[in-house]
């Protein structure tokens, strides 16, 4: 069976074809593409808690015990800097703990807390920055993500534009309630939570559920359910979110081994403009598919995995 869907939050069109579902590389669990090591400190790694002089001075550190457990630091080879006029922002790189050996599929609800905290506090300076429009958050994780440490670490980037990819969304957003009167981010979450098959959690603050159209197969993605700015989430929101992302990872790795995977985070541009109709949300991407010649010649991309299967396989603790 192949069917044609539309992604109501970005606009991408996908073919979706159950009969490709039995490959059997989509289901095999993956294994590590880095080298893999059981040390919590390596030597040579810049990350490493001992190594700090590596990194110069951080931007910002929680500390517990006298000792740093999460900390941002410049980024070395920056995507921006603040050299250039056309484009221009603060590159950080932040790490999520201090062992070389944590990763999201084994770092406890204490660990993904303090990264998170640190996240929002460094999001929260960086927003406020002059001449700043966005702040673009996203995660490598492993060499089939674009990652060049295993030393587990997520990046922050100040821009004084709107990227495109988060101005689509935009739009949209704002098209439909020019037309619907109503919040396409309300629908979207009232939308999975009535249907329930592609939910794989609802909180309080947010739902996790496997979107009915996209353009990665196997993509997940976490939805706040108000208003509130990412700089403003204070820590009931954060536990939450650490709970989720602790659980999720736990069932995929259980599932499919601790995949390759792309994290990112889309939240409401710097100012007032889009508040009421957008939603912080987690696009979480698996690596383990790549695009073919179809898809970069048409912008229609296939999709081999089953919304309602891979949510069954990922479901967990509905009611906290």
């Amino acid at each position: 069976m192949k069917e044609i869907r539309k992604d109501v939050m970005t606009g991408d069109i996908s073919i979706y074809s159950t009969t490709r579902n039995n490959r059997p590389h989509d289901k095999v669990k993956i294994n590590a593409t880095f080298e893999a090591t059981g040390e919590e400190y390596v030597d040579n790694c810049p990350f490493c808690r001992g190594n700090e002089s590596w990194c110069g001075v951080p931007k910002g550190e929680i500390i517990k015990n006298g000792k740093w457990v999460a900390r941002s630091v410049g980024n070395k080879f920056p995507i921006v800097d603040m050299t250039t006029k056309d484009i221009f922002g603060q590159h950080e790189v932040l790490i999520e703990t201090h062992r070389h050996n944590g990763s999201f599929y084994n770092m406890s609800d204490e660990e993904l807390c303090d990264f998170f905290n640190l996240l929002v506090s460094r999001y929260k300076e960086l927003k406020t920055m002059d001449d700043i429009k966005y702040v673009n958050i996203f995660k490598n994780s492993q060499k089939n993500s674009g990652a060049s440490l295993l030393h587990p670490h997520t990046q922050i980037i100040s821009l004084n534009i709107i990227p495109p990819e988060v101005q689509k969304e935009l739009d949209i957003a704002e098209d439909y309630h020019a037309k619907n009167k109503e919040s396409l981010y309300d629908n979207i979450v009232n939308e999975e939570l009535e249907y329930e098959n592609r939910l794989i959690f609802d909180g309080k603050y947010f739902i996790v559920f496997v979107p009915y159209a996209t353009r990665y197969s196997g993509e997940i993605r976490i939805v706040q359910k108000d208003k509130t700015d990412f700089d403003e989430l204070s820590e009931v929101y954060i536990d939450e979110l650490s709970f989720i992302i602790g659980n999720l990872f736990r069932r995929w790795g259980e599932y499919q081994g601790e995949i390759p995977f792309n994290m990112i985070i889309h939240t409401s541009p710097v100012g007032e403009k889009y508040r009421d109709i957008y939603r912080t949300h987690f696009h979480i991407i698996p690596r383990i598919y790549n695009f073919g010649g179809f898809e970069l010649s048409s912008n229609i991309f296939v999709c081999s995995s089953e919304p309602d299967e891979l949510a069954k396989e990922l479901k967990f603790n509905l009611k906290r």
